[in-house]
């Protein structure tokens, strides 16, 4: 026989149960407490690429500018290793902390004749207000040091292979295309559209080798923390002087 005590515990259990149940569905998966994930980014042309991590498969077939993950890791020295049809193509040690999240990106060097390499690319709990981006876009492509044009602007000028620059951009379908640095043609890659997510990090690299006609890119949202409130949907004018309640307000509808 149940108390009535007894049934009142499993009641508030199960109550506690479905708390953290629906905590745990609406938390950040970005930004989770003591959640240590990472991400790879496959930007070698051509190779469809087995994922290892510390000596266990995560990931089979991985393509070229896809991006597979999340893989949950112990914080610390790990070991990635790369390979195509049983044949070791890279591996890596990376380090990586508690809690935090980091894109693993293999890619060719400034060269395509080098080796390939690796380039651990760590996300900041960053706020970013509401109605914005933020546009993170790295050079992972056998080009020299190259300007990145956004909307035919350098937005991102000299950028090195395995190098990243950021910025907050407002929430918009940009024209993406990358030169050598100082000039406008030839054109290494693009231009090409690219429509940023609100209240995200918006992560984009430059892949491939342009001598091989093989540039690509390789596009990773993650949700971040917001700050700010949302746009009004209304305002209010006012009355034109007159007291309150002696006359309409005016309204502006700026939901179109």
């Amino acid at each position: 026989m149940i108390t009535k005590r007894a049934a009142r515990r499993s009641k508030l259990a199960l109550a506690a149960a479905g708390v953290l149940a629906l905590a745990g569905a609406t938390i950040s998966p970005s930004y989770a407490a003591n959640d240590t994930e990472i991400y790879i980014v496959q930007g070698l042309p051509g190779k469809d690429l087995d994922v290892e991590i510390d000596g266990q498969s995560v990931a089979k077939d991985v393509k070229t500018a896809a991006v597979a993950g999340p893989f949950k890791v112990k914080p610390g020295s790990r070991m990635v290793t790369f390979s195509e049809n049983g044949t070791k193509v890279l591996e890596n040690t990376f380090s990586i902390k508690e809690g935090s999240k980091a894109d693993v990106v293999v890619h060719l060097p400034a060269s395509s004749s080098g080796d390939p390499l690796v380039t651990v690319y760590k996300y900041e709990d960053v706020k970013v207000p509401k109605g914005k981006a933020q546009l993170v876009v790295s050079h992972v492509a056998a080009v020299p040091p190259a300007d990145i044009r956004v909307n035919d602007q350098v937005l991102f000028a000299n950028i090195a292979n395995g190098e990243s620059l950021q910025l907050m951009v407002p929430v918009a379908t940009y024209k993406v295309s990358i030169v050598p640095t100082g000039e406008t043609k030839p054109v290494f890659f693009g231009p090409v559209s690219l429509t940023v997510k609100g209240g995200a990090i918006n992560r984009v690299y430059a892949v491939g080798d342009p001598e091989k006609k093989t540039m690509n890119v390789a596009v990773h949202v993650i949700t971040a923390s917001t700050t700010g409130s949302k746009k009004p949907s209304e305002v209010n004018t006012g009355t034109g002087g007159q007291a309150v309640g002696d006359g309409p307000s005016l309204e502006v509808n700026l939901a179109r």
